[in-house]
């Protein structure tokens, strides 16, 4: 009798056995499976050095040397980029060769590629895309905007335009889903045009073989150029660079449907709501929170990151150097800033195929992002 109950608990330990055997394969099988469909960025497979004539791989450097450089030029800068959120850097394309369309002759408006694209502006859409537009040093091809995933840093396409502006303020209205892209008219005035994010999406270079149509263009009364603009609270922000006199930064309201009033327009002109006086040498502005954020960049010297506090409201309020909460030293050539979810993304046109010819110059041949809460000043007010 006892040998029979030793024999029944014996099987019963065996069937037990098999189905902890059994659940533990099937929990393999399951983890193997969805860790594949979890892949982390970081070990997507390379894109190819060219996708439809546009080269996605950095200018200068591999990851390892940009890292080495940066933190022995720059420490401090290098202490404050964000490792643990990928993408750390957004490769810049476009900087050895970009798909465009030519601006003369021979193959005027045909498709070409182009050597020597320098690049301007930075917007992102939607935690979607990371836009940034370029021009021909040579004007020898009209400008392009060039679209990354934000999410992994990847090239997605290449967006021709249809002019040879400098293309150094553009801005992406999430209220309404469209991009804003700084132009110049016939008459040689500043111009803002703007395209629908469902366009972006749309368009495809090599197929259509022909630039974005934009959806709507305004003319503006000031500034009579356009170095940088952002989008803030149902305002496009419209910026003046000066080399050596200080600039001016004027404000557009906009309407429900993210368009320029009306009312606000005399002779075909959009009139500005407000204005300011601003430090010169500014190249971009952006806004995060409670602070307004400007770079500022001339020539080979260091560039620099003014933050202030908001206080745009106030009286006679200008964003003089003097007036800077904080000031962050940079490398040289930085253009447009975008300030998103406390962080700072920064595109240099210093890896440009005219800046590459000079060996002291650190190319920054990426988008870099820091932290707002940066540690290590070189100068603050608080």
């Amino acid at each position: 009798m006892k040998r029979k109950l030793t024999s029944k608990k014996a099987s019963r330990w065996l069937i037990v056995g098999i189905i902890l055997i059994l659940c533990g394969i099937v929990a393999t099988v399951w983890s193997v499976n969805n860790s594949k469909k979890k892949t982390p960025h970081h070990k997507l497979k390379p894109q190819p050095a060219l996708i439809d004539n546009t080269s996605t791989r950095p200018a200068s450097y591999t990851t390892k040397e940009f890292k080495n450089l940066l933190s022995q030029n720059y420490p401090d800068i290098y202490k404050n980029l964000n490792f643990k959120q990928k993408p750390t850097f957004y490769v810049i394309p476009g900087l050895i060769q970009s798909a465009a369309i030519k601006y003369t002759p021979p193959g005027q408006g045909q498709p070409g590629i182009a050597y020597d694209m320098d690049p301007q502006g930075l917007a992102i859409i939607d935690h979607k895309y990371l836009i940034i537009s370029a021009y021909s040093k040579s004007k020898t091809f009209d400008s392009v905007l060039w679209v990354l995933d934000f999410k992994t840093g990847r090239f997605v396409k290449t967006i021709a335009l249809n002019n040879i502006d400098h293309v150094g303020g553009i801005t992406y209205d999430e209220d309404h889903k469209r991009l804003w892209v700084a132009a110049i008219n016939q008459e040689q005035r500043a111009q803002v045009q703007s395209v629908t994010l469902k366009e972006i999406e749309k368009y495809n270079f090599k197929k259509q073989k022909k630039p974005i149509k934009f959806e709507h263009g305004t003319n503006l009364s000031a500034p009579l150029r356009t170095s940088y603009m952002t989008y803030h609270k149902n305002k496009l922000y419209i910026g003046y660079f000066d080399k050596v006199q200080g600039g001016q930064l004027f404000a557009y309201k906009l309407n429900k449907k993210g368009l320029f009033k009306k009312d606000k327009m005399q002779d075909g002109l959009a009139f500005p709501s407000e204005n300011w006086s601003t430090y010169s040498q500014i190249q971009g502005i952006s806004f995060d929170k409670n602070d307004i954020l400007l770079s500022t960049s001339y020539g080979d010297l260091n560039s620099q990151l003014l933050i202030f506090k908001n206080k745009l409201n106030k009286p006679n309020y200008n964003l003089d150097l003097s007036e800077a909460d904080k000031t962050i030293i940079l490398p040289p050539y930085m253009e447009q800033i975008i300030g998103k979810d406390g962080e700072i993304y920064m595109l240099f046109e210093s890896a440009t195929a005219f800046y590459r010819q000079n060996p002291n110059l650190l190319h920054m041949d990426r988008v870099i992002k820091l932290k707002v809460k940066f540690k290590g000043l070189e100068n603050s007010k608080e």
